[in-house]
């Protein structure tokens, strides 16, 4: 039976992998899904290394795909091509797709192997940019009182597509989701607020994302 490992970089995507987006992947035809942290990792990703360990424990097992959900914001400078790729004029998304097929090939030389059972799966800018989905669920679930509703409505303004939510110390989405609710928990707050927008809404509304999730649906069809 054909198996998905989803390699992820933290508990906030972890946990909406197991209570999200498994059960959509499970209605799509993939019975099988199992996610990860990376090992090393303690809330960040810190070093390529400890991604491709991970990388590598999986892919040479029969009948799986291997896919990733990491951050862009943040990412260790020393992923393959990383200098070269974030210093190009080339938009964000460019610098993304580049940054992807780099870990692919670097896998592929540096193993002498084909890897065609794996997907490499970087989010921009950051994962938390699935929050901003839909602003009026965070309305509903939280008071005027407790989240800075005004602040949520410029941003959302400013960026209406909000995998385009930028990666700046102080502007990244988690970051401004943190200024604007003070008590924000990533685990908890992230995730209630994710399954209250659901995950139709979230593929509707940011398009690398619902690519990423297409992508494997159709290798498990093949």
């Amino acid at each position: 039976m054909k198996r998905l490992i989803i390699i992820v970089e933290g508990d906030t995507e972890l946990e909406f992998v197991k209570t999200i987006l498994k059960p959509y992947l499970n209605q799509n035809g993939i019975s099988y899904v199992s996610a990860s942290k990376i090992k090393h990792s303690k809330g960040g990703l810190n070093k390529y290394a400890h991604l491709t360990t991970d990388i590598y424990n999986c892919i040479y097992q029969s009948d799986v795909i291997v896919t990733t959900l990491i951050d862009y914001y943040g990412l260790p400078n020393d992923f393959p091509k990383y200098e070269e790729i974030k210093s190009s004029s080339i938009s964000a998304i460019q610098k993304v797709e580049k940054l992807e097929n780099a870990i692919k090939e670097n896998i592929e030389i540096n193993k002498n192997i084909q890897t065609n059972n794996f997907i490499p799966y970087i989010q921009l800018h950051e994962f938390e940019a699935l929050i901003f989905s839909n602003t009026d669920t965070i309305k509903n679930l939280y008071k005027s009182n407790e989240f800075n509703f005004n602040g949520l409505d410029k941003i959302i303004s400013q960026y209406p597509n909000p995998e385009e939510i930028n990666d700046s110390v102080n502007t990244a989405p988690s970051k401004r989701l943190i200024s604007l609710y003070k008590g924000y928990d990533k685990v908890l707050d992230g995730n209630l607020i994710l399954r209250e927008i659901g995950i139709k809404t979230i593929l509707n509304k940011c398009n690398r994302f619902n690519s990423w999730v297409n992508k494997i649906i159709e290798e498990f069809n093949k």
